[in-house]
């Protein structure tokens, strides 16, 4: 966070700024991603609705890799996302 000049040491405002954050995460959903205020109880009934229109171009080349079944995969390995070469 911000800490003091020369020390790095919190202050208490950092302290409860990173209290908040974790409070707010933890309530957050591990499936939509929206916090559990938005989500939650009957005031929130029909306040969200799904959208399969949208592709996630960051996504799309991770999903096609995984999906590929030729390819060669080792214990470990991982897929990592990066600028095509020939884009931009």
């Amino acid at each position: 966070m911000r800490g003091r000049h020369n020390d790095g040491k919190w202050t208490f405002h950092d302290r409860v700024m990173a209290l908040a954050l974790t409070a707010y995460e933890d309530g957050l959903c591990p499936g939509c991603g929206l916090h559990s205020s938005v989500t939650r109880g009957d005031h929130n009934v029909g306040r969200h609705e799904a959208d399969d229109q949208v592709i996630c171009e960051g996504c799309a080349p991770l999903e096609a890799l995984r999906a590929d079944k030729n390819r060669d995969a080792f214990p470990g390995q991982k897929i990592i996302l990066r600028q095509a070469k020939d884009w931009g």
